[in-house]
Parts: C-alpha cells; structure tokens; sequence
C-alpha cells in the first residue's frame, strides 16, 4: 500500500488551515528543525496505519486552538484504493471507506513498520526493546495477539498484587499459563517465519528460554518448581516477561551488541525492519509502508548511502523524518520541507 496524500487539522503543533501533503510513491523525506513538526506528521501517519499515537491521546489536539476536536487522513493506493480518517477528541474514532474500523482491522489493511529514534535499543538495549520489536510483528500478523497480550498484562498485575498481600493466586495461575503459553508460543512462531526469510549467513534470532514442550506446559511446570521463590519475590519468575531474544551474529556467533559498532548496530536495525517486512508482505500479500523516525542519525555518509539504496530496493513507500536531507543522491523526493515553510 501507499499513501497518495494526507491531510493533518488541528493536530498536535498544527493549528493553522488544514495542511494536506502529497505523497511519492517511494522515499519520502520530512524535513526541518527541532519543534517544526516533522514527528507529529510522522505520527499521524502511524494513526492512519492502526498503531495509534506515540503518547497520549489527550495531548494530540493542536496545543494553540480553542477546537477540542482534531482530524488526520488520507487517501491511499496499491492492492486497492482506500481512505483513511481519525476524529480525535478524547479517544481516536477510526473509519476506512467511511466505515468504523478497529486499530487491529486498520493495522491489516495498511500494514506498516515504525523506527523511532530510541529503537536503536532493539540491539543493545534491554530484552524489553527486543520484545517489543516481535510482539508488534505478531500484532500485526496475529490479530488477537495485541489483545490476549493486555489481557495476560492483566493477569500479570493481578498476580503480583495477591502475591504482596500474601493472599492465594490460584485463580490466576490457570488463565496466566494459558495465555501467557500461548504469547510464548507465539513470539518463537513468528521467529521462526522470520528466520526462514533471512539469508543464513549474517545473523540468527533465538528465545531464551528454548522450549521443548509447548508455552502452557512450560509455565505450569516452571510454577510448580518455583512456587517457593515466587512468594519470596512477591511476583512471578517465568514467563513471557522473561522471554529474550538474541541476535547473534553468523560469523563469530558473538552478540550483535557486543561485536558491532552504533553505525553497524543501526544497520542491522534497518536489515531487520527489512526482513520484517518482507514477512508482513508475504503473509498479508500487501506492501508494507516504513515509517522512520530519524533513521539517519549516526551514519556516515557511507551508511547513509547504504541506507538509501536498501530502501529503494524494496519497493515499498518510506517516510523518513531528518533536520536535513539525509542522502547525497539525485533522485527527487517527494515530502514535505518545514525549514522552508
């Protein structure tokens, strides 16, 4: 898919008429300074692709208008043609082809992939950033995944709270093996299909703990061993909040974060959102739109042309956020320059 224009009003930092940008079919450049808006654009485009804003819904309307309501939308093109919009007051009201749609729908009639400035962390970061790179993946290839993940965060809290009152959790365990079982199994699935599509020969994804048995099993026996030490640290000691996925490179079968430069690292980064999606593409027979947030920052000129050229062989539609263009090549951009507004 790929965005032939959107329009913003009254949306974060923009307060003034409606702003309405067309959109190139390939590489999208958003341009200017600090506080010009670049992000917020970017942001609207997440809205408009079902993962829902970067922060709070409440601070989204313009911060210089007396209206309490705000709108972004579009008008997209590719495996069919559609339109986008999002009323937004105290919640985000989402309709495609002026019919209601739910963020998860949305997510797979528009699929996308987002890098914002701290996911460099996916590789040197805690195993938190590297969850969250897999389960968006499964949300979008998965479409209960993102509500049976709430709802074993659910379950996690309930847990941890009787655990400190010191009062039963039975009533937890079952449905916390289940669905966190079922979260686990999910998470190696999606690996394992991304894996299958990545060239053997420059890194592996693997999950710590490796199971043998299926997630449901293995939480049940985990908890049956180690009933004693999750009382004594008042929450639970296995699960998926332990999951760990490790990138390890193929020729040294060092660890990406221990054996790669932060230029190297933010390669790998953008190999992997490639690799991801290619799956999203395969499996949803749909082109994936990539939505960087400052991809560019700490790349050499030579990383930077890398870059360019990795995304322009996907095909697929990129928008990239940058105080300056980033690439030193000729080829007209389409987006949006804010430094020149």
């Amino acid at each position: 898919m790929r965005f032939n224009y959107s329009i913003v009003r009254n949306f974060r930092n923009f307060s003034g008429p409606e702003l309405k940008v067309k959109w190139d079919p390939g590489i999208n450049l958003i341009l200017g300074p600090n506080g010009s808006g670049k992000t917020n654009l970017l942001e609207s485009l997440s809205i408009m692709t079902g993962w829902g804003a970067f922060s709070k819904t409440v601070n989204l309307i313009s911060w210089n208008s007396d209206n309490f309501r705000g709108f972004v939308g579009g008008e997209l093109s590719g495996e069919e043609n559609l339109t986008v919009s999002a009323n937004i007051s105290s919640k985000i009201s989402l309709r495609l082809n002026d019919k209601a749609i739910s963020f998860t729908d949305l997510r797979l009639a528009i699929p996308s992939v987002i890098f914002m400035t701290g996911a460099v962390s996916l590789i040197d970061g805690s195993p938190s950033a590297r969850r969250l790179f897999i389960d968006r993946l499964c949300s979008l290839l998965v479409p209960p995944y993102a509500k049976r993940l709430a709802e074993f965060k659910y379950i996690l809290r309930t847990r941890i709270a009787l655990l400190k009152q010191g009062k039963s959790i039975d009533r937890t365990t079952i449905p916390y093996c289940k669905l966190g079982g079922w979260i686990m199994d999910t998470r190696r699935n999606i690996t394992e299909q991304l894996k299958a599509i990545m060239p053997q020969n420059k890194f592996t994804l693997n999950f710590l703990p490796a199971l043998e048995i299926s997630g449901e099993e293995y939480l049940q026996r985990t908890l049956r061993e180690n009933f004693i030490r999750e009382r004594h640290a008042a929450r639970p000691i296995n699960g998926p909040s332990y999951d760990e996925l490790l990138i390890t490179l193929c020729e040294n079968n060092k660890l990406a974060s221990e054996a790669l430069s932060r230029g190297q690292k933010r390669r790998l980064i953008l190999y992997m959102i490639i690799m991801a999606g290619k799956l999203i593409e395969h499996k949803l027979k749909r082109k994936p739109v990539l939505l960087f947030d400052d991809l560019t920052a700490e790349l050499d000129s030579e990383g930077r042309e890398f870059t360019y050229k990795q995304l322009v062989k996907t095909g697929w539609q990129v928008f990239i956020t940058a105080p300056e263009k980033p690439f030193i090549t000729r080829k007209k951009f389409g987006g949006i320059d804010f430094s020149v507004l």
